[in-house]
C-alpha cells in the first residue's frame, strides 16, 4: 500500500531588511518610532496653535477697524491720573491763599482738577465721534486756565512774592496746566481701549506659542531626518558585510528602506 508522504514545512526566508531591523537596527528603529510619535503630537500642537493664532489675529484686526482712535498702547492712559494730580497741585497754589481751611483748599483744588480733566475728556470724545469741537468748549478751557492763572498770581502776591517772580511762577503753572489738559485729551484720542490692549497681549502670546510649537516640530523633523540618514548608512554597512552585496545594490536597497520608513 502506497503511503502519501507530506512535504516537510520549509521555513520562509528572512529578508535582509527584517534581519537588520530585528537585529542591529532594532534600537535605531525604536528611536525613529518614538520620534514619529513625537512628530504627530508636535504637528497637532502646531496646527492647534496656528488656528488659535489666526482667530486671535482676526479679532485684533476687527477691533482695529472698528476703533475710532489711535493705536498707541492703552498703558499711556495711566498718565491721566498723573496729569490730574499735577493739575490739582497747581490749582492748590491758587486756592490755598484765599481759603482759610486747608481741607477746603484741598477739596477745591481736587474738584478743579477733575472738572478740567473731565472737560478735556468730553472734547476728546467728540473728536473720537468725528464731531466738531464747539468753540464754547475751547473758550471755557481758556477761561478756566486764565482764572487759575489769576488766582495763582494773586496767591503768590499775598505771600509777599515780587510781581515779577509771581508772574513767572504763575505763567509756569499756566503752561503746566495747559500742557496737562492737552496731554489728557490727546491720550484719550490716540490710545487703544482696554479691550484692544488686552486682545493685543493675547494675540502676541498666541503668536509666541505658535512660533514655539512650529520650532518644536522643526526640531523633531530634523531629528527624524538625522535618524533615517544614520539608519540608511548603517543598513548599507550591514548589507556589505553581512549579506555580501555590492555597494551599488546595497545603496539602492538602503535608499528603498529609508523611503519606506519615511512614508
Amino acid at each position: 500500500m502506497n503511503t502519501i508522504t507530506q512535504p516537510k514545512h520549509q521555513p520562509l526566508p528572512t529578508s535582509a531588511e527584517g534581519s537588520y531591523l530585528a537585529g542591529p537596527g532594532r534600537t535605531l528603529n525604536r528611536h525613529i518610532a518614538e520620534l514619529r510619535h513625537r512628530q504627530l503630537s508636535a504637528r497637532v500642537r502646531s496646527q492647534q496653535s496656528a488656528h488659535a493664532c489666526t482667530l486671535s489675529e482676526r479679532v485684533t484686526r476687527e477691533q482695529a477697524l472698528g476703533h475710532r482712535g489711535g493705536s498707541l498702547p492703552w498703558l499711556l492712559r495711566c498718565l491721566i491720573p498723573v496729569g490730574i494730580t499735577v493739575e490739582a497741585a497747581t490749582a492748590y497754589v491758587g486756592v490755598a491763599a484765599i481759603v482759610t481751611a486747608q481741607a477746603l483748599a484741598v477739596s477745591l483744588s481736587a474738584l478743579t482738577a477733575f472738572v478740567a480733566a473731565g472737560t478735556a475728556c468730553l472734547i476728546a470724545n467728540r473728536r473720537l465721534n468725528r464731531l466738531p469741537v464747539p468753540a464754547i468748549g475751547r473758550v471755557l478751557e481758556a477761561i478756566f486756565v486764565a482764572v487759575l492763572f489769576t488766582l495763582r498770581y494773586g496767591s503768590l502776591r499775598t505771600l509777599s512774592v515780587g510781581a515779577l517772580d509771581a508772574g513767572g511762577a504763575a505763567t509756569l503753572a499756566l503752561l503746566i496746566s495747559t500742557l496737562g489738559l492737552a496731554g489728557i485729551e490727546e491720550i484719550v484720542v490716540e490710545t487703544q481701549t482696554l479691550a484692544m490692549w488686552l486682545q493685543s497681549i493675547k494675540t502676541r502670546y498666541r503668536q509666541w506659542r505658535h512660533a514655539a510649537a512650529a520650532a518644536r516640530l522643526r526640531q523633531v523633523d530634523a531629528g527624524i531626518e538625522a535618524a533615517l540618514a544614520r539608519l540608511e548608512q548603517d543598513f548599507i554597512g550591514f548589507l556589505l558585510w553581512a549579506e555580501g552585496l555590492p555597494l551599488d545594490q546595497a545603496s539602492e536597497r538602503a535608499a528603498a528602506l529609508r523611503a519606506a520608513m519615511e512614508t
